[in-house]
């Protein structure tokens, strides 16, 4: 029997929006706010992620579930799909729980919506399980939605899958 491996993160979602810039209450150019927005939303998600990886070594599913928004989810290969904190803590819980469990992604884009409330992050992971005492490893592909919410970075939704071939049940 193959044991398929375990994987991360997020949806493709198209983020369609307007974006209505307002004059910042310190005097500076709406301009200069709206190119300085941007790289700050970028370093605060790429900073979620960096927690992330921290929980994930830490092995702390309820930590991680608290990263996505209340109805957010998680969609693992050949799994069924994570909503809300509850499943998303479950689904985590159940990935880390395989013996060797390691994992590390990487953002390789990050997009904001016009609005400024969504982003897009797609990037790549590397896996390492230990089932059965048998070392594996995968690499694959992810894309989590991120949605800002009272003005923190929050998964929405997390999709990934691997870049091996399928194998058999």
């Amino acid at each position: 029997m193959t044991i398929r491996l375990l994987l991360l993160t997020a949806i493709a979602l198209l983020i369609s929006s307007c974006n209505t810039a307002k004059e910042p209450a310190n005097g500076a150019s709406s301009e200069a706010a709206a190119s300085n927005a941007p790289a700050a939303d970028e370093a605060a998600i790429r900073s979620q992620v960096a927690r992330w990886l921290e929980l994930i070594k830490a092995k702390d599913a309820a930590a991680i579930a608290q990263l996505y928004v209340e109805d957010g989810a998680v969609m693992p290969p050949n799994g069924p799909i994570g909503k809300g904190h509850a499943d998303i803590e479950k689904t985590w819980a159940g990935m880390m729980g395989t013996p060797g469990f390691e994992l590390n992604f990487a953002p390789e884009q990050i997009v904001l919506s016009g609005s400024a409330d969504m982003a897009l992050d797609r990037g790549t992971y590397q896996l390492k399980v230990a089932p059965e005492g048998k070392a594996m490893s995968d690499t694959g592909k992810y894309v989590v939605v991120w949605r800002k919410v009272n003005g923190e970075w929050k998964a929405a939704a997390d999709i990934f899958n691997s870049d091996l071939p399928a194998g058999d049940s």
